[in-house]
């Protein structure tokens, strides 16, 4: 990459929708969907390894790990030619939280959700929820959702939410719901001494 290129991604090119096109444009990954949104600062040294479905969320600071650099050491230690490399394969519609690690040779299904700061050792199937280090099985997707829309429906700003059809950034809409959040959650702080 030259310097013009260097500048250009830095600077210009925002991190999560536009920096996935980025890639894409680029054919950075061996695989990648529509409308996937990758942060910059994801780790994905091993792009043609790694293959990714329509609207996948790699957030902040999520590790792509294709290979096991252990064996480096031990090559050396052992003048041997050990090897560890495996693609990653991730499916249509799956969130990686932030800090999530996938290891060498993980398949992730379809409609999958995997929480902050887990490790994934091992393949998950579609329709699920997982966490933890290494990461478990939590529910299924779908009662995931079925929670959070009863708990939506309960929210006071849930009106601004309704009314603004699909939901995934607005800069106007946010706002107000930080305003409508603040008032709610700290209404009581602002009134003491």
């Amino acid at each position: 990459m030259n310097l013009i290129e260097k500048i250009r991604l830095k600077f210009f090119i925002p991190s999560g929708f536009p920096y996935a096109r980025y890639l894409k444009d680029k054919g950075f990954l061996r695989r990648q969907g529509t409308g996937c949104f990758i942060a910059k600062n994801a780790g994905m040294p091993d792009g043609y390894l790694t293959a990714i479905g329509d609207n996948v969320w790699i957030t902040d600071g999520c590790q792509l790990l294709c290979h096991d650099a252990s064996v480096i050491m031990l090559n050396i230690r052992d003048a041997s030619h050990l090897d560890r490399v495996a693609p990653i394969t991730i499916g249509d519609h799956v969130f990686l939280g932030n800090r999530t690690t996938i290891l060498p040779g993980i398949t992730l299904g379809s409609h999958v959700i995997v929480g902050a700061g887990s490790v994934v050792t091992r393949d998950i199937p579609d329709g699920e929820v997982w966490a933890g280090n290494p990461a478990r099985h939590i529910c299924t997707t779908q009662s995931y959702r079925d929670r959070l829309d009863e708990a939506t429906g309960d929210l006071p700003w849930y009106p601004l939410l309704e009314g603004a059809g699909r939901h995934v950034f607005d800069p106007h809409l946010e706002t107000k719901l930080r305003k409508a959040r603040i008032a709610h959650f700290f209404s009581e702080e602002e009134t003491s001494p």
